[in-house]
This record gives C-alpha cells, sequence and structure tokens, in this order.
C-alpha cells in the first residue's frame, strides 16, 4: 500500500478526534468574537450609550463617565486588551481552517523523529496558548511578551494536563531508518494518540519498548485495528509497518493482567542481522525476545472488583470548546 494512501488510512481511522478538535476551535473562536463585538469599544462605550439616551440635554450638565460605572457591570477593557484578545482570536481562527497538514507531519529521509514530533505538536498547541492568552487577558493577568510566545508556539512541555487530555491525534511518516520510536515516549500522556507511517524495511518490533499498562500500542500493516486505538480514553501509539514487521495489540482495556492486553498475531519467521539506521541487529533481536516474553506471560484472573475498562469515544465538539473557554484555573501546569 503506497505511503500516501496509509496516510489516508490512518487519517480516516483518526477522523473522529480530528473533527471533534476542530469543531471544538470553530466554535471556540466564534465564542471569542462574541466576547470581542459585546466589549469592543467598552472604553467610554457605556458613557457614550447613556449620552445619547440622555440626548443634547445631557451635554455639560452631567458626567456621564461616572453615571456609566453606576448603571453598568460590564468589564472595561482597553484597546491593547482587545487588540491581546482579537490576536488570540486570530491564531484559533487560523488553526480551525487549517487541513489534514495540522495534523500530519513528515520525517526527512535522516531526520529526527523525535524533533518533528515535538514541533507538529508545538504548533497544534498553539490552539491551547490562545485560549490562555484569552482567558488571562479578560482576567486582567496577562503578562505582554512571555504570553504572546504562546500564539508563535506553544511545546507539549508546557500542556497543562487537561490540555494534553484533548489533544488530537498526530499522523508521522518516516523511513524505517529513522524509527526511534523510543524518544517518543515523552508525548504518550493524557490521550495524546500518534501514527507512524513507515517507509522501507525497518525493525520488526520498533514499538515493543513503549507498551506500559496504560497506553495503546498496536502494530500493523493494513490498518487493522486503528479503529481501536482512535477510541481508547488514555494515550496510544501505532504504526503502519511492512508485511514481514511482528503485529500485535496492546490494548489496556484488557484489564491489569498483561496475557489479557497483549495479543501477538504475527512474529518474524528469521531473526534479524542486518543494521537498519542506527539499530543493530542485535538491538532488533533484543526487541523480538522481549516481545516474545511478554506475549508468553501466563494469564492472571482479573482481581475483584476489578473490571477492565471500555474504551471512551472521543469528547463532543461542544464539551471540547466549553472546556477550552473555561480554563481560568491553572493549577495543574
Amino acid at each position: 500500500m503506497p505511503s500516501d494512501d496509509r496516510v489516508e488510512l490512518a487519517l480516516t481511522a483518526m477522523q473522529g478526534q480530528r473533527d471533534a478538535f476542530r469543531a471544538a476551535l470553530g466554535s471556540t473562536a466564534e465564542q471569542v468574537q462574541s466576547f470581542l463585538n459585546e466589549h469592543r469599544g467598552s472604553e467610554n462605550g457605556g458613557a457614550h450609550r447613556i449620552a445619547a439616551e440622555l440626548g443634547p440635554f445631557a451635554a455639560g450638565h452631567f458626567n456621564t463617565d461616572r453615571l456609566a460605572t453606576l448603571f453598568e457591570s460590564e468589564i472595561r477593557l482597553d484597546g491593547l486588551t482587545l487588540e491581546t484578545i482579537e490576536q488570540a482570536r486570530d491564531t484559533i481562527a487560523e488553526l480551525t481552517k487549517r487541513n489534514h497538514d495540522l495534523f500530519v507531519a513528515h520525517v526527512k529521509p535522516g531526520g529526527d523523529v523525535r524533533e518533528v514530533v515535538a514541533r507538529a505538536l508545538e504548533e497544534i498547541g498553539r490552539a491551547f496558548g490562545a485560549v490562555r492568552i484569552f482567558e488571562l487577558t479578560r482576567s486582567g493577568s496577562h503578562r505582554g511578551n512571555e504570553h504572546a510566545r504562546s500564539l508563535g508556539s506553544f511545546p507539549f512541555v508546557k500542556w497543562s494536563k487537561g490540555e494534553r487530555r484533548l489533544a488530537p491525534p498526530l499522523v508521522v511518516t518516516v523511513d524505517g531508518a529513522d524509527l526511534r520510536a523510543e524518544r517518543l515516549a515523552e508525548f504518550l500522556d493524557g490521550a495524546q494518540k500518534i501514527v507512524l507511517v513507515v517507509r522501507g524495511k525497518c525493525a520488526p518490533a520498533p514499538l515493543v519498548r513503549l507498551i506500559t499498562p496504560g497506553t495503546f500500542v498496536i502494530q500493523t500493516s493494513d490498518g487493522t485495528g486503528l479503529d481501536r486505538l482512535a477510541v481508547h480514553d488514555g494515550p496510544g501509539i501505532g504504526a503502519l509497518l511492512p508485511t514481514d514487521a511482528a503485529r500485535f495489540v496492546h490494548d489496556p482495556a484488557g484489564g491489569t493482567p498483561l496475557a489479557n492486553r497483549l495479543s501477538v498475531t504475527h512474529l518474524p519467521d528469521r531473526e534479524p542481522r542486518l543494521s537498519i539506521g542506527g539499530v543493530s541487529g542485535q538491538q532488533q533481536s533484543e526487541e523480538l525476545r522481549q516481545l516474545r516474553a511478554l506475549a508468553a506471560a501466563p494469564p492472571e484472573a482479573t482481581p475483584a472488583g476489578e473490571t477492565a475498562q471500555a474504551a471512551a469515544p472521543p469528547a463532543p465538539a461542544d464539551k471540547l470548546a466549553a472546556w477550552l473557554l473555561s480554563q481560568a484555573n491553572f493549577s495543574d501546569l
């Protein structure tokens, strides 16, 4: 299957999360615009309205500024504050209009997969940075250039716990020789999903080092199982690999026993001998041995009172937008 077709396959599998994120951004931009419409011109706006209502007789007889403070409870925002909020709105609107390119990253031959993923998530993170600026600005806590940088990039390391739970999926194309999947472990948090579309030969079990009890991990050659990755209520990573690579699914929904979580459907007949990129044949063999050892773990009974957690669908767009606009408390940063 050509690489472009596999990218489309991965994007289709993750479509629900992508659409929810984009719809939420659109709704958020509209709500920020509504806020601007309500408060634009609030500087002396109340005074102007009172003067118009009182008519020419009020001129020189009443201090309409003081009357406005008595009769209006709206937030008074100066021009600089409104301009900052407009910049945040424009950033959200720009990201909303982006097509697949916001959710797809390409590692050039010889490139560093971790650096590419980090940059792609920084770009996605601009949405979270813009919402933070909006909340901080309208609450009077905005600190000029310190927060304005969030509109240009907002790295994953700065994302809050809640933001990591709302992260959209990322599809990454990479040569097998450049695939060092273990370097992506730092991004597997919250509900972040990464799907690797691997070009050419690669190590047979490159994702085995990423198996942890709460992380969904899948190696597939035809996309089977990516739908399960998409609805997993937690972090996950998948790889579309050549047909001679190992194929397995590690699904945390299986419960505590490893044997209930891990299903291996294919193992290569031959041990790898040649290096691929910077990964030696010995290192590749060790990864295969680790996968075999994990697959051989004896089944265990699920402890009393413990049940496997059913996968939850992505958060609806309206709930996501509501969350984005409610983040005035960043105590978990």
